[in-house]
């Protein structure tokens, strides 16, 4: 994982599907972003580069709805049904993570 097409990554995206960047930072290993619709709504996106630790999800309000996480070599996620689970998974790409939190935003009316 490179930084630097992490963070254009996250760029394009935010402008192919309309959204915001909230909030963005990032150094040559890591980045921590908040992408999405508003303070309220929002996508965070967290990556350790050298740790190759990948953390996303999907909060309204201040609560976590979805999510999915790579922790300790294992990618899970947390899923909308329960987000507190861990449910094993394989890898999510930020884009992929970012669609299917779009159309459960879309499924509870908040698109």
């Amino acid at each position: 994982m490179n930084i630097e097409e992490i963070v254009q990554a996250v760029e394009d995206i935010v402008k192919r599907y309309g959204l915001k960047i909230l909030y963005m930072d990032y150094t040559d290993i890591t980045i921590i972003s908040r992408v999405g619709l508003s303070p309220a709504v929002f996508i965070q996106i967290y990556v350790n580069a050298k740790k190759e630790k990948i953390n996303m999800a999907l909060v309204v309000g201040s609560e976590r709805i979805y999510g999915a996480d790579k922790e300790g070599g294992f990618y899970h996620e947390h899923p909308f049904e329960n987000p507190s689970m861990h449910v094993g998974a394989e890898r999510v790409e930020i884009e992929d993570f970012v669609v299917k939190s779009l159309e459960l935003l879309n499924k509870i009316n908040l698109l």
